[in-house]
């Protein structure tokens, strides 16, 4: 989120969101850098993780699961993947 005349009190005027709820969306989606540095802005980085979120939903409900069950954390058989990255991230210096 930059220092701009969106953000009034800590809150976008765009998009609604404050400061610790962006950084957390860029962090599950893999743009912490990205939006730290600006190269995303809070308005992109939450309406992405929306979208990732409204995916999810409509593919767990395709698997007939009910809402209360997919926000409920997920078994993992093999704990050294717990998680997968949205983007792979460029090496630095290219």
């Amino acid at each position: 989120m930059g220092e701009d005349q969106r953000i009034i009190n800590g809150v976008c005027r765009d998009c609604g969101c404050n400061q610790s709820q962006a950084a957390a969306d860029a962090l599950v989606l893999g743009f912490e850098e990205e939006f730290a540095s600006g190269t995303y802005t809070c308005c992109q980085v939450v309406q992405w993780a929306d979208e990732q979120w409204l995916a999810w939903s409509k593919a767990a409900e395709q698997d007939g699961k009910k809402m209360e069950d997919i926000t409920l954390p997920l078994e993992i058989s093999d704990p050294t993947h717990e998680f997968a990255r949205v983007r792979a991230r460029k090496p630095k210096g290219l």
